[in-house]
Parts: structure tokens; C-alpha cells; sequence
């Protein structure tokens, strides 16, 4: 039985202020638990879990069994944050962020401004992981360990690196990497040379780039408008700019 002491616990890290404090998330459901398993890439605090569960993925738990813990549906739904809990909930230490220099140097890597959406955010890093991009930077967006974010990402939060990083910090260190900022005024996408490397700037769902990032902008690119919408869901319009990329990157 859970005790009173571990659910206060795994419930305080639906909250980001506790999970910076104790440096642990929470992941839920079965298929992203399983991928976890598979991962050298977190380490694992603890396992909760039905019955039915740990015996399905027995053989891969074998070195977690001294963290993997036995509970009811009624416990599970206790201490889950989804309103149908699904089997598992695990908890995990965050990464530590590192940057694969040589990669940046000659690949695309996002640049998320201000994004404060758990859902867009999830949906973003989860077209990244689509397109093979693994960096993403924030800068000052909502926290990528939010429970939701997390879920919206489906899984891909395991792959792809995400650190939080000041505008300056980031565009110095990488000087010479070309900067593409997202506009309305910017030239059509589909008609401007892109490039196989570079930061794709993606800005706020209201506000679009802020003028502390907009400085570092080279190019301005913008999808073009055939309908009357006002503006894309930025999680769409990042898929819509990561495809255009990708098409003329060769």
C-alpha cells in the first residue's frame, strides 16, 4: 500500500516548482514506460504499476525490481494526473542537458521563443523527432517536464535534447550557424533558398518572436497565405517550416 508520504510526493511533481526541486517528472502509460525501459538515456527514480503490467514487461525490469512497486487501480488513480490512467506511472531524474556541437554546426536545430502551450510544445517536439532535428532550445517557454507536455510529445522527449538558454548565450556560441526567424513579412518559404544547417526561430502563439531574439535574426521566412485564417497553430506552422527545410536541404 502507498503511503500517504509517497503519494504527496508523486503528486507534488504535476507541479514545476517541485520538480525542480527534487529534480524528478513523471511519465505515464504503458507504451512510453516500455520505451523508457529501453533507454540509456534517463535514469529511473521508481516504478508504479498494476500487477498485470510488471508481469508483462518482467523481463525487462529485472534490473529495476528493487524500484518497481505493486499497486491497485485505486492507488494508481491517486497519484495519476490523466483521468483514465493507463497501468504505469514512473517517475524520473532529469537529464543533464548537453549540446552536440559538431551537430549543430551541420544540421537544423529549432529555437522555441516564449512558447507557453504544453500541448504546442508537446506537438513540437514530437514533429522534430519527425524530421530527424535534435536540439531543441527554449527560451523562456513553459517547462518541457510538464506532465502534459510529456504526453503530447509521445516519447519524443526521449530523443530529442531540449535545454533552456538565453538568446545571447546561444547565438554567439554558434556565430557562424546561419538564423531563420518566422515572420509574417518574411519571404515565402517555398521559393527561398534554404539552407541544410541553421536555427529556425519559432515564436510565441500570440505574439510571435520577441525583439530581444528578433535581433539575431539573418532571413525572414513566412508561409504563405492562400486562405482568409489569420495565423496557424504554431505547432502546425512549425511542421508546415521543418518540411520546407528538409525538402530543399539536399
Amino acid at each position: 500500500m502507498l503511503s500517504k508520504a509517497v503519494i504527496k510526493f508523486v503528486q507534488s511533481l504535476q507541479k514545476k516548482k517541485f520538480r525542480q526541486k527534487y529534480n524528478n517528472f513523471l511519465v505515464e502509460g504503458d507504451k512510453m514506460v516500455s520505451e523508457i525501459l529501453r533507454s540509456p538515456n534517463f535514469n529511473i527514480h521508481s516504478i508504479y504499476a498494476l500487477d498485470k503490467w510488471l508481469e508483462k514487461y518482467e523481463g525487462l525490469l529485472k534490473k529495476h525490481q528493487s524500484i518497481c512497486y505493486a499497486i491497485s487501480e485505486k492507488e494508481l488513480k491517486s497519484i495519476s494526473g490523466l483521468k483514465t490512467p493507463n497501468q504505469v506511472l514512473c517517475i524520473l531524474e532529469m537529464p543533464q542537458a548537453d549540446i552536440d556541437d559538431a551537430l549543430i554546426q551541420k544540421d537544423l536545430s529549432l529555437v522555441l521563443d516564449h512558447i507557453q502551450d504544453p500541448g504546442n510544445m508537446g506537438t513540437i517536439l514530437r514533429t522534430a523527432d519527425w524530421f530527424g532535428i535534435q536540439h531543441v532550445f527554449c527560451f523562456d517557454c513553459v517547462d518541457v517536464y510538464n506532465p502534459k507536455v510529456i504526453q503530447a510529445s509521445m516519447g519524443a522527449f526521449l530523443r530529442v535534447k531540449t535545454l533552456n538558454i538565453q538568446p545571447s548565450e546561444l547565438f554567439e556560441r554558434f556565430s557562424d550557424v546561419p538564423v531563420y526567424g518566422t515572420t509574417l513579412n518574411g519571404t515565402n518559404i517555398y521559393t527561398t533558398k534554404l539552407s541544410k544547417k541553421g536555427f529556425i526561430i519559432i515564436g510565441n502563439e500570440g505574439r510571435g518572436i520577441r525583439e530581444e531574439t528578433a535581433q539575431y535574426i539573418q532571413h525572414n521566412i513566412a508561409i504563405p497565405a492562400y486562405g482568409n485564417a489569420e495565423s496557424l497553430n504554431v505547432a502546425v506552422a512549425t511542421g508546415v517550416i521543418c518540411a520546407a527545410f528538409r525538402q530543399n536541404d539536399g
